[in-house]
């Protein structure tokens, strides 16, 4: 994940509405804002599902990165009340560039095959492990796993490039006071999501997350990045 990878982690429970959306902007430092993301998922009447980003970067970001684009996206089926892939793919663009990344996933068989298009070549392989979800469909999900509000480890495709492990830690007292200091909010629920992969500076990708009492994010920070401070994403509508 490169820098949009902040707009992966801002979604959350779907809170039982059929269609839902929100715009996030991201900003590095100094800066400013240099990404803006348009998030959508809609649960159809035959439960079936779609979750769609498409995330593109903005200002001086725009013009260093050659008008980088990426889209995500997840397909799959509804099943009490938690969503299952059957694909999950991202597309990352530039004015040189155009690589498609398509996940399939054998849940009968714990196989999950990659498909890479760059051009005009086209590889199909089975991937290095097998996850039961995607980035996307586990943040819609992660309700179901964090009622306790015990600590979690999970995996997903799109989370750490060994085995897809993402950590769920929930911040003691002392913890939850600093967090707050740096969401600059009292309200809503937090969070820390460990990618444990590299993501820029930071070692093991930590993310601190603010979810608003409607199950999106309110504000994502990846804190300490390079010389320049946080990567900070904020919902704007």
């Amino acid at each position: 994940m490169k820098k949009i990878v902040l707009l992966l982690f801002i979604l959350s429970q779907i809170a039982g509405a059929k269609v839902l959306t929100a715009t996030y902007e991201v900003s590095f430092g100094i800066f400013q804002t240099m990404g803006i993301a348009n998030a959508r998922m809609e649960i159809k009447d035959d439960q079936t599902y779609t979750i769609h980003i498409d995330a593109k970067t903005t200002g001086i970001a725009k013009v260093l990165s050659g008008n980088r684009i990426e889209i995500y996206d997840s397909r799959g089926t509804v099943k009490n009340g938690k969503l299952i892939p059957d694909t999950y793919s991202k597309v990352r663009q530039s004015n040189s560039k155009k690589v498609t990344k398509i996940y399939t996933f054998d849940h009968t068989n714990k196989v999950v095959w990659k498909e890479t298009i760059e051009g005009k070549e086209r590889n199909k392989e089975v991937y290095d492990f097998y996850a039961p979800e995607d980035i996307l469909t586990l943040f819609f999900n992660i309700g179901l796993y964090t009622q306790s509000r015990q600590d979690q480890v999970l995996h997903a495709i799109g989370g750490s490039g060994k085995d897809g492990r993402i950590d769920v830690v929930f911040p003691n007292p002392k913890a939850l006071k600093e967090m707050k200091k740096e969401m600059e909010t009292d309200d809503g629920d937090f969070m820390k999501v460990v990618l444990n992969d590299r993501i820029f500076s930071s070692a093991n990708g930590e993310l601190l997350i603010n979810l608003s009492r409607d199950g999106l994010c309110n504000k994502a920070v990846l804190e300490d990045v390079l010389l320049f401070g946080d990567i900070v994403g904020v919902r704007v509508r």
